[in-house]
């Protein structure tokens, strides 16, 4: 066994200590995300889901890369783990992975700028 020192980074967790405790962060994550999927020039909107839409498994066309549509979702559930306020819409939208429509790819579009 080795000591690598004390945690700073950890299965995408940045651990900090202070004096007031441990604090967790994903930004470095979350940002890796983002130039992952190629989503950095979105535009930023003021809530992660627009209250007046109501997604329901039979609007818009059939999203074609259902693949990349999960591999996002699986991220943002993970990022719920430091980023709780995106839990509520990251549930919504994860309930359409068996059969993702277009309209439910631009919610989840959504999401990603306000990381």
């Amino acid at each position: 066994m080795k000591d690598l020192g004390s945690l700073s980074y950890f299965l995408g967790l940045e651990v900090s200590m202070s004096t007031a405790g441990y604090s967790l962060s994903q930004a470095k994550y979350a940002s890796n995300l983002l130039v992952h999927f190629g989503i950095i020039s979105s535009a930023t909107t003021p809530t992660s889901l627009d209250p007046s839409v109501r997604l329901t498994p039979f609007d818009g066309v059939p999203f074609e890369d259902v693949t990349l549509f999960c591999q996002l979702i699986g991220s943002l559930i993970y990022l719920t783990v430091t980023f709780p306020n995106i839990a509520y819409v990251v549930h919504i939208v994860s309930q359409f992975m068996a059969a993702p429509r277009t309209i439910h790819f631009t919610a989840v579009l959504r999401i990603l700028p306000g990381l």
